[in-house]
């Protein structure tokens, strides 16, 4: 998904103690393109939580994701954790506080550096497609947009829904087809152009090395937002009614890039969102598995699911409350 392209640069997001946000993921296979990740709005700024600077911090050597006020909290929380993992010694324990302070401080930085990155790629990027900035309906696959008029209907209701759209175990993920395979091909092509290009680039996470945060590349206020607003959440209003669904308020949008010698896979995470939205993009590529834990709750195992695309395909994506 992605913003549409605009000069002004993004406002700084507001910290309160939780907003409801929906997560927008495209993914990119070897010799594909990658998805949305915008967090920030012309009109307004985006709502962010206070925990960002807290919560969900990886520590990659480890493989593993942590909680972190001070050494002492860390220690009580994820002492036994990161012993299990090969973390047993003081020396070993003060590199992974190195870690996570850097961390911190990157993402404190985070705001200023993306309101940079945009201001440049605004003023210098030369689009290869201008037209996949702004949303339009000939973008989104025919049965889309029939689920759509079905959940803006005065008596849509989530059994009706369900007729519509792939429902996997009880786990209330569903798969469902979203753009068509037209846009998608100009989309990885645009992707591929910026890629190629000497812009600046922003990390979509701190596990994903390559892709692209769609919200710098200009594609939030005429893409990503109406599509969140206009089209995504009468759906997830029906699906998700008890995480918020009907009340999304931010999006972060973002492409990840899967590839030989690249980054081949992604670590167990929880994604600071009520709602997410995958997206698989490539050309010609095979598997693209999504694995699920336990929904909304600590991960206790893995379970997996089918993927969200048939292989090779572009215009299926997944949907899940998280």
């Amino acid at each position: 998904m992605a913003d549409a392209p605009s000069p002004a640069p993004a406002r700084p997001e507001a910290l309160l103690p939780a907003a409801r946000r929906s997560h927008l993921v495209m993914d990119q296979a070897p010799g594909a393109a990658a998805a949305p990740a915008g967090n920030m709005s012309a009109a307004r700024p985006f709502l962010a939580c206070a925990c960002f600077f807290s919560d969900n911090i990886f520590v990659g050597r480890y493989g593993l994701h942590v909680r972190y006020q001070d050494a002492g909290q860390l220690r009580r929380d994820h002492g036994r954790a990161l012993r299990e993992r090969g973390c047993r010694s003081q020396e070993d324990f003060s590199a992974v506080l190195r870690e996570i302070e850097t961390e911190v401080q990157r993402r404190k930085q985070l705001i200023h550096q993306a309101v940079e990155r945009r201001a440049i790629i605004s003023k210098c990027y030369r689009q290869k497609h201008p037209e996949v900035y702004i949303l339009q309906d000939s973008f989104l696959a025919p049965e889309f947009l029939e689920i759509v008029r079905y959940c803006t209907s005065p008596d849509a209701h989530l059994h009706g829904l369900l007729r519509y759209i792939e429902s996997f175990s009880d786990k209330r993920i569903y798969r469902l087809p979203v753009f068509t395979q037209e846009f998608c091909q100009a989309f990885v092509e645009e992707l591929e152009n910026f890629e190629q290009s000497d812009m600046p680039k922003g990390r979509p996470n701190t596990m994903n090395n390559y892709g692209v945060l769609l919200n710098e590349l200009g594609m939030d206020e005429a893409f990503i937002t109406p599509l969140r607003e206009q089209y995504l959440q009468p759906i997830t209003a029906l699906l998700y009614p008890d995480l918020g669904g009907a009340c999304l308020d931010s999006h972060k949008a973002f492409v990840v890039k899967y590839s030989l010698h690249e980054d081949l896979d992604l670590s167990s995470h929880y994604d600071n969102a009520e709602v997410t939205l995958n997206v698989s993009l490539g050309k010609d590529f095979t598997e693209g598995n999504l694995y699920f834990g336990d929904f909304n709750q600590a991960l206790s195992g893995v379970m997996m699911y089918p993927p969200a695309l048939v292989p090779g395909s572009y215009s299926r994506a997944k949907v899940h409350g998280d």
